[in-house]
């Protein structure tokens, strides 16, 4: 007999106790869409100024498949941008995560990849855009009533082109000057990723599974710059522009195994998850610079040719445990947990410059630096669920926290190190009104590290006039965060408000400072404290089964202390972000969805204001469900911009970036297996 999927519409979008679940396999834009397109397009979703992906304002821990990726930030983006929409069954938004990740400053984003039906499952995928990408991929999938095999094969291209000014005005004791720069950028990246995952079911109560994640990513970029000093007199005195050729890869390697055991009793259950994380980052970066007669704007003769090659090596490891055991059966439960992580950073930056006289390659040592970083964190987590009468439930819990890093510059004695214990509780208490109403209280301490990134010392002089590095005395930054939420599920609607109080101590901010030499130096500082007040919504309504639409929105209001306003000029402000989401469903084969984004982000110096970029996807399946189209419009109407202002105490800062992200992508999916509805089923009988 042939295989077949058999195939369930399920909404594109549901709504469960503070659970948000975007069900990818409905969306006509995931056909063609990596795992990055499609956050960017679900509720309570943005992404500050520097890319990374937030939940509710607020940094995310990522787990796929219910397991945590221990990667750094351009790990995880590398990743993301490489892991094919298609292969993501679900993602799943928790803004107020579980015990186990309770002290992460974020909520939780699962990726639920497709684990494919009994027998024999596959699906190709192939997709090209107007913008200069393609990508081409497949998902294949056996299942036995035992072992559950399935892999993803995907590899990607894309082409991105972009501009970006800045207006400068730099104020001295006896002069005012301003500073102009004008650039463009062309990214190419080719990113193939491999997913394989293994699952063995021993007995009823013991599975176990290995997962191989690698993916890499091969860019070659290149920006040409122009720099324009003007005096006080609104004169340009000096003019140079600067071209940057950069080409490297990133390869990451990521085996995990899981084990799991469940116990006769009902609620008592056991996991254990390790993994390794192993890689490099490679990046060769060219630069040549030219300097202009100001008047004439041709070559005054003067230039200069350097170069910097970055090297990182990194070795994460994770081992971690849940246990969770009933006390009185369903009344109480205790949860607990333990695990260590590791981090192993070995890193290198060599620059060098020209001797044109000699025509030789110099050794720039104070651009150089080699040093290693190392870091341990332990744990221990116990906890208690009780199941209270009336419709109460109260989880409480507490985590003690040991962490130990040492950053070790290499030939030389240690420059950085630290030791800290933290001990971090929460506790989350919920009321059932009733089948409509629910309310809940959440308090949680959380804990953000410095990353290696933000303790590496290496100057990177991309641009000559804005150094950048970052700071090995940087101290942990704690929080107390409380949060009110309430819910609304009636029928054909549902509603989801959330307040919420957050005392931010220590906070590890980038900050930008003007030299008296008129160069600027961006690194990281932590400043005393500030108070977060925010508020949340996220509601849904079904006008029928064919119409549905959701709209999310979250504001968050920055105080800073008195004492960092007076000396470092910090400023107040509030960040803004919403989406909304619509669905159209006229048929089982026919379905249209998309969403339109804003966001305004505040920061100690300043806000950073996008425009509004939307995501259009409309599909159709051919030949009973098989053959699969589907078209994306991204940003059709205009491109993605950014633009920032900062203020110093003696500068100020206007800058505008734009990046060509108009695509209209056409993607055609086959699937390899006949797909039937449960209503073409025979013999009348329902599956559970």
């Amino acid at each position: 007999l042939q295989n077949v999927v058999v195939y369930v519409e399920k909404p594109l979008l549901e709504n469960k106790d503070g659970k948000v679940t975007f069900n990818a396999g409905e969306s006509a834009l995931s056909a063609g869409s990596t795992t990055a397109d499609m956050l960017k397009t679900l509720p309570l979703i943005s992404n500050d100024p520097n890319g990374k992906i937030l939940l509710r304002g607020k940094e995310p821990r990522i787990l796929i498949d219910d397991k945590p990726v221990d990667l750094n930030g351009q790990q995880l983006a590398d990743l993301l941008e490489s892991l094919p929409g298609g292969s993501i069954e679900r993602i799943e938004l928790m803004q107020n995560p579980p015990p186990e990740y309770g002290t992460d400053a974020g909520g939780v984003i699962n990726i639920v990849t497709k684990k494919g039906k009994v027998g024999f499952t596959g699906r190709l995928n192939v997709s090209a855009g107007t913008r200069g990408e393609a990508n081409l991929g497949a998902n294949l999938g056996y299942r036995t009533s035992k072992w559950n095999i399935s892999g993803t094969v995907n590899t990607g291209a894309s082409l991105l082109l972009g501009y970006n000014n800045s207006y400068r005005n730099n104020y001295f004791t006896d002069s005012t000057n301003q500073f102009i720069t004008e650039g463009n950028f062309e990214n190419r990246n080719i990113r193939p990723n491999i997913r394989l995952q293994v699952d063995y079911d021993y007995s009823k109560r013991h599975q176990f599974s290995l997962v191989l994640q690698t993916n890499n990513n091969w860019f070659d970029n290149e920006s040409n710059t122009a720099f324009k000093n003007i005096n006080r007199f609104g004169e340009l005195w000096r003019l140079s522009v600067r071209n940057i050729a950069s080409q490297g890869h990133g390869p990451n390697v990521n085996p995990q195994f899981t084990w799991d055991w469940k116990s006769k009793r009902q609620g008592e259950n056991f996991r254990l998850v390790s993994s390794i994380s192993v890689g490099e980052y490679y990046n060769d970066r060219n630069f040549f610079q030219r300097f202009l007669d100001p008047v004439s704007q041709q070559p005054s003769g003067l230039d200069s040719f350097q170069r910097q090659i970055t090297e990182n090596k990194y070795l994460n490891t994770q081992l971690r445990f849940t246990y969770n055991r009933p006390l009185v059966d369903k009344v109480l439960y205790l949860n607990t947990g333990a695990g260590v992580t590791t981090t192993h950073n070995d890193n290198n930056l060599a620059s060098s410059y020209l001797d044109k006289g000699a025509n030789e390659w110099l050794t720039a040592p104070l651009l150089s630096n080699s040093f290693v970083f190392d870091q341990q964190v332990y744990y221990l987590r116990s906890g208690l669920t009780w199941q209270m009468k009336e419709g109460w439930r109260l989880v409480a819990y507490v985590q003690p926290e040991w962490t130990a890093y040492n950053l070790v510059n290499k030939g030389i004695t240690v420059s950085a190190s630290n030791q800290y214990v933290n001990w971090l509780p929460g506790f989350n208490l919920r009321k059932e009104l009733n089948k409509e109403h629910n309310l809940a209280l959440v308090y949680r301490k959380s804990i953000r590290r410095p990353t290696a990134g933000e303790l590496n010392p290496a100057v990177d002089y991309g641009d000559p006039y804005n150094w950048r590095f970052g700071n090995p005395g940087l101290s942990p930054s704690g929080a107390h965060n409380f949060d009110f939420n309430y819910g609304y599920t009636k029928g054909k609607s549902f509603f989801n408000a959330s307040l919420g109080f957050n005392l931010v101590e220590d906070i590890i901010a980038s900050i930008r400072t003007l030299q008296p030499d008129g160069k600027t130096f961006v690194t990281y500082q932590n400043i005393a404290s500030r108070k977060e007040y925010e508020a949340s919504m996220w509601s849904g309504y079904s006008f029928s089964k064919t119409v549905r639409i959701n709209l999310s929105a979250g504001y968050t209001y920055n105080q800073y202390t008195e004492a960092d306003r007076q000396r470092f000029g910090y400023r107040n402000g509030g960040s803004f972000y919403t989406t909304l989401n619509y669905n159209l469903t006229f048929s089982g084969v026919f379905s249209m969805d998309g969403s339109l984004r804003f966001s305004n982000f505040a920061d100690p110096q300043g806000r950073t204001r996008s425009n509004i970029n939307s995501n259009f996807g409309i599909q159709y399946k051919f030949f009973d469900r098989r053959l699969i189209v589907a078209f994306n419009a991204i940003d059709p109407f205009t491109p993605q911009e950014l633009t920032t202002t900062t203020f110093g105490k003696n500068f100020d800062l206007n800058s505008f970036r734009s990046s060509r992200t108009r695509n209209f992508r056409l993607t055609l999916g086959w699937q390899l297996n006949k797909v039937v509805s449960p209503k073409g089923l025979s013999g009348g009988k329902k599956s559970k």
